[in-house]
C-alpha cells in the first residue's frame, strides 16, 4: 500500500458526520510539493490531547472543534487542523490554504455525496492546483466499507523497490515456466504495475484503489480479469494491509493477494539542528554516498541490513522484519515466507513463496486447463540485494532532502 493521507469518516446511525481525522505520512512528495507540502505547518491551535506522533512514518493530525478552533473556522473558512506541540514543521497558517482546501472538499460531503461525488471533488480540486488529471501523484483512493479517503503522495525508494523488483521476480517466474509448457496461455498474462482499480462487488461496490502491482489475464469472453494484486508496506500498519487485501478479494474478486511488509526499526527522524559548514550539497551528498558503500560489504557479509548512519545520525534505521504473504480466497491463514527475521537476513530462504502458475491463469474451463500447476520460481537473494540497494537510496534521499531544507 502507499502511504499518504487518510481521512476516516466517523457518522452516526442517521449518517451525520461526528468526527473526522487525518493520518499523514509525509514521504517524497516531488512535484506535488506545491499542494502536499501545505500540510507541513502548525495550525493555530496545538491540542496534545488529539494527536499521537508517528516521526517521518506518518502524524496523527485530528480535527478539534474546541470554540477557539471553531471561531478560526469561522474566520478563515478552511478546516482546522491540530498537529503536535514539540512538532518541528515550521510553515505559517497562510500557507496551509491548499490542504485545508482539500480536506473541506472531501470532509463536507454528504455521506451519500462522498460515495457519489468524491472523484469529482477530487477532480476539481485537481484542476484548482493544476494538476493534470493522469498524473500518478497525488491520487486519491477510497474504501467504501471503512468510508476511508486517502491521498497517495510519492513513496521512498524501499516501498517503490519493494513492489518493482517482486513484479519482476514474479513475472520472470511466471513467464519462463509457461514459455515451455504454453507460449500462447504465457501471451495471456499483463502485467499492469500500478493502476486505479474499482470496487464493483458488496460494500466495496464504489470504492477505489491503486495496487503497488497486478496481474490481470486475458479472456476470451470476459477480457482482461484481475488475478492477482500486490501492496507493499513500508513500516506499515499490517492490519492496514489486511484491510487492503480485504477489499482486493471482495471488492474485485482477486484470486490471489501478495503482502510485502518491511519493518524499519527505529522509525527514522531528522536531526533536531542543521549541520554547520556544508558549502556544496551535491558534494556533501556524494561524500555519504561514498561512505554507505564502503560500510555496506561488511554489514551485508554478516546478515544485517542496516542501520545506514552518517554525521553520527541514522538516515535509516535497521531492518528488523521483511515477510511476503501470499492470500487466496477462503484462506484462514496465508503463506508467509520470511527474508529478515529479528534484524538478520532469515537462513532458511526459499525459492517459493506460495504463488502458484494456475493463480495467474484462467478458470479451469479456458484453455488453462490442461497446464500443470507448478509453485511460481522466487529467487529471495535478488530480492533482497535489491532491497538493500532500496535502503541505502532511502536514506541518502533522506539526507538530501534534510540538507536542502535546512541551509
Amino acid at each position: 500500500m502507499s502511504g499518504g493521507y487518510a481521512l476516516p469518516w466517523v457518522t452516526s446511525n442517521n449518517g451525520q458526520l461526528q468526527e473526522a481525522g487525518l493520518s499523514y505520512f509525509p514521504e517524497r512528495l516531488g512535484a506535488v510539493h506545491k499542494f502536499l507540502a501545505r500540510a507541513r505547518s502548525p495550525a493555530v491551535e496545538s491540542l496534545a490531547s488529539s494527536f499521537s506522533s508517528r516521526s517521518e512514518s506518518g502524524r496523527r493530525i485530528s480535527f478539534a472543534w474546541s470554540p477557539q478552533l471553531i471561531a478560526w473556522y469561522k474566520k478563515s473558512n478552511t478546516v482546522p487542523v491540530v498537529v503536535a506541540p514539540d512538532t518541528s514543521l515550521r510553515k505559517d497558517k497562510t500557507e496551509m490554504s491548499n490542504y485545508a482546501k482539500a480536506l473541506h472538499l472531501l470532509k463536507n460531503n454528504t455521506t451519500e455525496q462522498r460515495l457519489d461525488d468524491l472523484q469529482k471533488s477530487w477532480s476539481k480540486l485537481k484542476k484548482d492546483m493544476d494538476i493534470r488529471e493522469d498524473q500518478i501523484y497525488p491520487r486519491l483512493s477510497y474504501n467504501s466499507l471503512d468510508q476511508v479517503a486517502t491521498v497517495v503522495t510519492i513513496q521512498r525508494a524501499l516501498h517503490e523497490a519493494a513492489a518493482y523488483e517482486f513484479n519482476i521476480e514474479v513475472d520472470t517466474g511466471v513467464r519462463e515456466y509457461l514459455s515451455s509448457h504454453s507460449p500462447q496461455e504465457r501471451d495471456r498474462i499483463v502485467g499492469t504495475g500500478s493502476r486505479t482499480e474499482k470496487g464493483t462487488y458488496g460494500k466495496y461496490a464504489k470504492s477505489s484503489k491503486e495496487p503497488d502491482g497486478s496481474f490481470f489475464y486475458d479472456d476470451d469472453n470476459a477480457g482482461l480479469v484481475l488475478r492477482v494484486v500486490i501492496e507493499a508496506g513500508h513500516s506499515e500498519h499490517y492490519s492496514r494491509l489486511l484491510r487492503d487485501k480485504d477489499m482486493w478479494m471482495k471488492g474485485t474478486n482477486a484470486k490471489a493477494v501478495v503482502l510485502i511488509c518491511l519493518k524499519e526499526s527505529l522509525r527514522f527522524k531528522n536531526p533536531h539542528t542543521a549541520y554547520e559548514n556544508i558549502e556544496d550539497v551535491d558534494l556533501e551528498v556524494a561524500r555519504m554516498k561514498r561512505h554507505i558503500r564502503n560500510v555496506r560489504q561488511r554489514k551485508t557479509e554478516n546478515g544485517f541490513y542496516g542501520p545506514v548512519e552518517y554525521r553520527n545520525h541514522r538516515w535509516f534505521g535497521e531492518m528488523s522484519d521483511a515477510f511476503i504473504e501470499v492470500w487466496r480466497v477462503g484462506m484462514k491463514d496465508p503463506v508467509r515466507s520470511w527474508l529478515i527475521k529479528d534484524g538478520r537476513a532469515y537462513e532458511r530462504l526459499r525459492t517459493t513463496i506460495g504463488l502458484k502458475i494456475s493463480d495467474f491463469l484462467g478458470d479451469r474451463e479456458s484453455g488453462a486447463a490442461n497446464i500443470p500447476d507448478s509453485d511460481v520460481y522466487f529467487d529471495p537473494c535478488r530480492y533482497l540485494r535489491s532491497l538493500m540497494y532500496a535502503m541505502e537510496i532511502t536514506a541518502k534521499d533522506r539526507y538530501n532532502d534534510f540538507i536542502l531544507e535546512r541551509h
